[in-house]
């Protein structure tokens, strides 16, 4: 049987007989190798590979190589937590544009209003409100009392603009819950 006519019973089985494909089987030969043969040859390739690269695998070198990257991981992990760490302070975030901004008194307003030169508003981030009152107070020229001693440690965040008055930052902190401020003859008094 020719290669074209095997090639086509493979193709198209269903096309020949079982007599037919067994025909073309029993001509097909097929080398089996020996297994021992194999075998010697693949362990003598083994052999000169474990020559070449027992240096490399089987050395002292491997080991301080791990070492040493290992230090370098552990380094890089230690550089980065402390990085970090440094980063993460518990001191409050003041962004402070100007401590004592330009005031005038505003006679029809109950209060003073900043200058309107000043543009870029201060704006306090987590800080306590016997912070932010005390610049208020400075900037307005007014003064501070606190009748509720627990409201000085309380965290805000509150951004002051140049065209607020002292009433609208008091009105402005007025919405949390847990303080109440009033204006009366210029002080400030929070409850």
């Amino acid at each position: 049987m020719t290669r074209e006519e095997k090639l086509k019973m493979l193709l198209h089985p269903e096309q020949y007989t079982d007599e037919q494909m067994d025909q073309m089987l029993n001509e097909v030969e097929v080398s089996v190798p020996d297994a021992n043969e194999v075998w010697q040859e693949w362990k003598n390739s083994e052999d000169t590979t474990k020559s070449h690269s027992s240096f490399l695998f089987n050395s002292p070198w491997r080991k301080i190589a791990a070492m040493f990257i290992g230090v370098l991981i552990l380094s890089g992990i230690a550089y980065a937590a402390l990085h970090i760490g440094s980063n993460t302070d518990s001191k409050p975030k003041v962004a402070v544009t100007q401590r004592k901004p330009n005031v005038k008194k505003v006679k029809k307003t109950h209060g003073f209003a900043m200058a309107p030169t000043k543009k870029a508003p201060v704006i306090y981030n987590n800080v306590e409100l016997q912070q932010i009152m005390q610049y208020i107070a400075d900037g307005y020229g007014v003064k501070v009392a606190f009748k509720n001693e627990a409201a000085r440690t309380l965290r805000f965040y509150l951004q002051w603009d140049s065209n607020d008055t002292l009433q609208d930052i008091i009105d402005r902190i007025n919405h949390f819950e847990k303080v109440h401020l009033t204006l009366s003859d210029e002080t400030i008094t929070i409850e």
